[in-house]
């Protein structure tokens, strides 16, 4: 992981995750874990996302920017799987990253599911639909 990808990390996890069992050590270690497993890494300007899957492709999003950049970053993503796969999914707990949903390029719907950590709301997204 490059110290760019590295500085995204940090940031988000300082913004929304500073106050959990785990540092950023940890989240580093994971990450380096992870894409070593073959797990897949997007990154666009501020945002990096991490992803697997074929349908649904899940994905998970760190962001040292705001709002336009996350929905910029996703929407990239998700257009670049189109005839990769059908469907999309992450899981938040802010539920501000709903509103990402009225900028999304594609359908997509939020349902609350209270799973856990990281796992109150799920967005599917149809990549089919555009």
């Amino acid at each position: 992981m490059d110290n760019n990808t590295k500085t995204i990390i940090d940031v988000d996890f300082d913004r929304h995750h500073k106050n959990r069992e785990y540092d950023r050590t940890t989240v580093h270690s994971l990450i380096d874990n992870y894409l070593d497993k073959g797990g897949e890494m997007f990154t666009l300007g501020s945002v990096v996302i991490l992803h697997e899957g074929v349908s649904p492709l899940e994905f998970h999003c760190f962001n040292s920017g705001g709002g336009r950049e996350l929905t910029e970053a996703v929407n990239a993503l998700l257009k670049s799987k189109v005839g990769l796969c059908d469907r999309a999914v992450t899981y938040y707990d802010n539920p501000r990253i709903s509103e990402l949903a009225n900028y999304s390029y594609f359908p997509c719907s939020i349902k609350r599911i209270d799973a856990g950590i990281d796992r109150t709301y799920e967005m599917n997204f149809d990549l089919r639909g555009m």
